[in-house]
């Protein structure tokens, strides 16, 4: 599956170059996950900050399945109040990725999501791992 990753950080206190390494983890990871009836899966992530500190509700939001296109897009938000406490910023998205993963599986594979919910989840945490780790 191929993820696109736009970013849109809420103030100068978000790190340009840390959301970029996690693009590339997350893409590299996400690579190998097969979703049936899905190729591509278009997140903008949303992080809070001093500027904006939240582009709406916390969560998965907008979400757009298109069927003919093999193709769904959507919306992460995480305020800024949540990435500004004790854990770190990529410590904060795992929650939302973890939703994001289930609301694929939803959409995709409704009969039985489980097995891509957990495939997506587990390509997530890998991502938020390696990018933690560069």
């Amino acid at each position: 599956m191929i993820l696109t990753q736009r970013n849109v950080l809420g103030g100068p206190e978000r790190d340009l170059a840390a959301a970029i390494v996690l693009r590339r983890a997350l893409q590299a990871e996400c690579a190998a996950v097969e979703v049936p009836g899905l190729d591509e899966l278009d997140v903008m992530l949303a992080l809070g900050g001093s500027i904006t500190p939240s582009a709406g509700p916390a969560g998965v939001r907008d979400v757009r399945f298109s069927r003919a296109r093999r193709r769904i897009t959507a919306t992460v938000v995480v305020p800024a109040g949540e990435l500004d406490a004790a854990t770190p910023e990529l410590d904060a998205l795992l929650p939302y990725l973890a939703e994001l993963a289930a609301t694929v599986a939803s959409r995709c594979v409704p009969a039985e999501p489980d097995a891509v919910r957990a495939a997506l989840a587990g390509a997530f945490e890998r991502g938020v791992a390696a990018a933690r780790a560069a």
